[in-house]
C-alpha cells in the first residue's frame, strides 16, 4: 500500500513537471510624465498548470538594477497574462525599500506562440497597495534577442570597414551576455533583503585562477584576510547582528589578469549570485535588510 502511494506521489509529481514551462523575455519599461530613456526590463517566468513564478530584472546592469519575485496566473484559453512583482530580492538604488514602485501587468499575450512578446500598459503600486506611476512595457523573447543580435555581430565580424580590435571590444553577443552577470562596481552597496537570521556567503573564481586575493569584513570586522580566491569554493556561515549587516570586499590585489573577479554566492530565502569587479585597494559592500513579512 505504501510503495504504491510513493509511486503515485512520484508519477503525479513527474508529469506536473512536464507541464512547466519556463520563458525568458527582455526589453524595457516606460513610465508615464517622464522624458527619459526608457528602463531595461528582464522578465524571466515558469508557467505550470496556469500559475507563475518568477522574478524581474529592472534597470539591468545599471546603477539601479533591481531584482523583484514575480507571481501571477495565465489562461490558456483567453491568452491572459496576469503578473505582479510582489517583493525585492536585491538593488543597488539607495532608495528605501517602501519607496519602490512595483509592476502590475494585465493584458493578453501568446505566451506558447514561437515569437512571444508582451506589451501593453502597467500599473505602479507601493508595497502598501497605494498607486504610484503607472506606464508602458514591451519585451520579446530573449531567443529572439539572441537571434537580432547574431545577424548584427554576423554583419560587424564580415566589414572591412570595422577595425579587428573594435570588432572583438564591442561583439553584441558578448556585450549581452555581459549584462546577465551581477557584477559588484566599485564604491557601489547592493541591498538584499532577506528574512534569514544566519547566512552563508560561497566565494571562488569562476573563470581561470590567476591569483585574486580579497579581505572580507562584516560590520568593520575582517572575517577573511588575504583569502586567495580559487575554483574550490570557500563557505562562510555568518549570525545577522539585529540591526545593520554590511559586508565589505576589497580587492587586495588584481592578480595576474585584472580587474579582480571573485564569485560570491549569498545564500539566505532567496539566493543572490555576484562578480566583483575591483583594482586594487577598491571596495564594494553588500548590505543585508531584514525584509518585512
Amino acid at each position: 500500500m505504501i510503495k504504491n502511494i510513493l509511486l503515485f506521489s512520484a508519477l503525479l509529481f513527474f508529469f506536473s513537471s512536464l507541464s512547466a514551462e519556463k520563458y525568458e523575455f527582455f526589453g524595457a519599461i516606460k513610465l508615464y510624465g517622464k522624458d527619459e530613456a526608457s528602463i531595461t526590463y528582464k522578465l524571466v517566468i515558469t508557467e505550470t498548470n496556469g500559475k507563475l513564478t518568477g522574478y524581474s530584472l529592472t534597470d539591468v546592469a545599471g546603477p539601479h538594477e533591481t531584482k523583484n519575485i514575480i507571481e501571477g496566473t495565465f489562461d490558456s484559453k483567453t491568452n491572459m497574462l496576469v503578473f505582479k512583482e510582489k517583493d525585492i530580492v536585491y538593488t543597488k538604488s539607495p532608495v528605501s525599500g517602501d519607496l519602490f514602485c512595483f509592476v502590475n501587468f494585465e493584458g493578453k499575450v501568446k505566451l506558447r506562440s514561437s515569437k512571444p512578446k508582451i506589451d501593453g500598459n502597467f500599473k505602479g503600486m507601493f508595497k502598501n497597495k497605494a498607486k504610484c506611476i503607472d506606464g508602458t512595457i514591451t519585451l520579446v523573447g530573449s531567443e529572439r534577442v539572441q537571434k537580432l543580435l547574431s545577424k548584427v555581430n554576423n554583419k560587424i565580424q564580415k566589414s572591412k570597414e570595422v577595425p579587428d580590435t573594435m570588432k572583438v571590444k564591442y561583439n553584441p553577443i558578448t556585450m549581452f551576455d555581459s549584462m546577465q552577470v551581477n557584477h559588484l562596481m566599485p564604491t557601489q552597496n547592493i541591498s538584499i533583503f532577506d528574512l534569514s537570521s544566519t547566512v552563508s556567503f560561497e566565494i571562488w573564481d569562476k573563470e581561470k585562477e590567476d591569483g585574486d586575493v580579497i579581505n572580507l569584513y562584516h560590520n568593520g570586522k575582517n572575517i577573511l584576510t588575504n583569502f586567495a580566491v580559487t575554483k574550490q569554493k570557500k563557505k562562510i556561515d555568518v549570525i545577522l547582528s539585529s540591526e545593520n549587516n554590511v559586508f565589505m570586499i576589497e580587492a587586495v590585489n588584481e592578480g595576474k589578469f585584472a580587474p579582480n573577479t571573485a564569485m560570491i554566492l549569498f545564500t539566505g530565502n532567496n539566493p543572490v549570485e555576484m562578480q566583483s569587479n575591483l583594482r586594487k585597494g577598491e571596495t564594494t559592500s553588500i548590505s543585508i535588510v531584514k525584509r518585512q513579512e
